[in-house]
């Protein structure tokens, strides 16, 4: 095996196993993950530096032909100093934690955990097929119970009993009968509704007339 694909299998590991212990709770753990993932990056800035001699010359020859790419190595000397930074501010978070908590684990927030559940029961609430649409009353896709009947042709339990007498009639004029008679009674339900509903309309105004 070349050494440039030992080089790419060997980030591949420090990326998987720092990317794997980042998303621990521990920050111990989340630590070890970071100086993994950046020694890591810092293999594959190299990489792309490819090979070559020292960008060094003797004064004399002043050509740069065969150098490898000094760029890449000042990227990685800055990365160095980055991750040594970042690793001490761990450091002292887990330091701060254990004097704290004895623990270096990270725990929910209450906050956190609230939104998350008030999302969750909106969600189920949003997914719940057990919804009535005032706008439609029974006549909706899944009209709760109690739903009013809107349009006075009964609840859907009705409609399915009146659909299954109309099947069962022997002959179309019976069922014609049928379904005339309980276009009639629904209108007589509905007239005797609103005569109700005007005479406690007039019952009312009435009362207040006295007053």
């Amino acid at each position: 095996m070349s050494v440039p694909f030992i080089m790419v299998l060997a980030m591949g590991v420090l990326f998987a196993a720092g990317i794997y212990l980042m998303l621990e709770r521990s920050l111990t753990r989340v630590l070890l993950g970071f100086i993994l993932l950046g020694n890591g990056a810092n293999l594959l800035i190299i990489l792309t530096a490819g090979r070559g001699s020292p960008p060094l010359t003797d004064g004399e020859n002043l050509s740069t032909e065969g150098m490898s790419d000094p760029l890449p190595h000042a990227l990685v000397l800055t990365a160095i100093v980055i991750t040594f930074s970042v690793t001490a501010f761990l450091l002292a978070m887990i330091y701060r934690s254990w004097r704290l908590m004895r623990a270096d684990s990270l725990q929910d927030d209450d906050t956190d955990l609230q939104v998350a559940i008030t999302k969750l029961i909106d969600s189920e609430a949003e997914a719940s097929t057990d919804y009535d649409d005032t706008e439609f009353g029974d006549e909706a896709e899944s009209p709760i119970t109690g739903a009013i009947d809107l349009d006075d042709d009964g609840t859907p339990a009705e409609r399915e009993d009146l659909a299954e007498y109309i099947e069962d009639a022997s002959t179309p004029a019976e069922a014609d009968a049928i379904a005339e008679e309980a276009v009639d009674s629904q209108t007589e339900a509905h007239s005797a509704e609103e005569a109700e509903v005007t005479e406690e309309a007039k019952d009312a105004k009435q009362q207040g007339d006295d007053t």
